[in-house]
């Protein structure tokens, strides 16, 4: 059965509302790809912070998407100590991490997604620690790690390439720190290297080719994945300035630049893989970025305990209309 409310309770209700809209302290904000505060012309985000019974609630919006980044509480005007769920989404509007803060340290399960929607992390917290089993998840939904925590930080890692061969394992002494024997392998299985730490300070390694022999040579060549063409060590931003155009037909309006940020991997075979923008500016500005990066020439893949493993990278584009061709 329908219930009516007599009319002058909803007049009643309608004002409160508004007094209280009108009263509520309001703070906007703009900030830039960085996340640091600029003018609103020159803005990607939009931060709005509201004065309430319990705190601070602030919601940061993707300005062109006009999408919520990320949604949350804090006890203190300064923003310094959050509290309660806090909600975080990539720029297409899909979930990016999910998690509860209890006096400003994260606390039970949290969540975190790729930007395809695909499970990227869960970590059980408590009082800011990391406790328990804590698994990652590449983007194609190959288990990436395993890491069991105790209380004292003491604990076990195993991880896998993302074809779910094995990559390493090893444990973990009271502190986090790596302790014994660790296990490295190549991407085919094959032991890649042996390495024996105390109290996380390397004491002894054995290194092997990708056939599993042993090599007389331990000298540490890991770094990260790198695009060097013709010995050129600059020669990655001189292919983007090469290959990236000003969108035909485009004018960044409100300002003279326009700044892209894309993400992207450069695997084991160097070849480069997961491309997205992450902070984008429009369709345009975006996809031209994102080709540039997708059909760049093989990279010399990083090296880790003597493999070649994935390497994750921002690259920042800017546009300028003063380079309009």
């Amino acid at each position: 059965m329908n219930r009516l409310i007599p009319l002058k309770k909803i007049y009643f209700l309608v004002l409160l509302f508004v007094f209280s809209q009108m009263n509520a302290q309001k703070t906007e904000k703009f900030f830039d790809f960085r996340m640091n505060e600029c003018k609103p012309n020159v803005a990607r985000f939009y931060s709005l912070v509201v004065k309430t019974d319990s705190g601070y609630c602030r919601k940061d919006f993707y300005i062109r998407e006009r999408k919520l980044q990320m949604y949350g509480n804090y006890k203190d005007s300064l923003l310094q100590i959050p509290t309660g769920k806090f909600y975080y989404f990539h720029a297409n509007g899909s979930p990016k991490a999910v998690g509860k803060y209890v006096n400003g340290e994260k606390e039970e399960l949290w969540l975190s997604f790729h930007i395809n929607k695909m499970l990227s992390d869960s970590t059980v917290y408590i009082h800011g620690k990391q406790i328990g089993t804590s698994l990652s998840w590449y983007p194609n939904g190959y288990l990436s790690d395993s890491i069991y925590t105790n209380e004292d930080g003491s604990g076990y890692s195993v991880s896998w390439f993302d074809n779910g061969s094995i990559s390493s394992r090893g444990k973990y002494s009271a502190g986090h720190k790596q302790d014994g024997l660790w296990k490295y392998y190549h991407i085919n299985g094959k032991n890649s290297s042996l390495e024996t730490y105390s109290d996380s300070k390397l004491i002894d390694k054995k290194y092997f080719d990708e056939d599993g022999i042993q090599m007389n040579d331990t000298t540490n060549h890991d770094k990260p994945a790198r695009f060097i063409y013709n010995d050129d060590k600059n020669s990655w931003l001189k292919y983007l300035d090469k290959k990236i155009y000003y969108p035909f037909n485009q004018k960044i309006i409100n300002g003279d630049t326009a700044v892209v940020t894309v993400d992207f991997t450069v695997n084991e075979d160097g070849m480069v893989e997961n491309v997205y923008t992450s902070t984008t500016f429009s369709e345009r500005f975006d996809r031209e970025a994102e080709n540039a990066i997708k059909e760049s020439p093989q990279w010399d893949p990083a090296i880790e305990h003597n493999r070649k493993v994935k390497c994750r990278f921002k690259q920042v584009v800017t546009f300028s209309n003063s380079k309009r061709r």
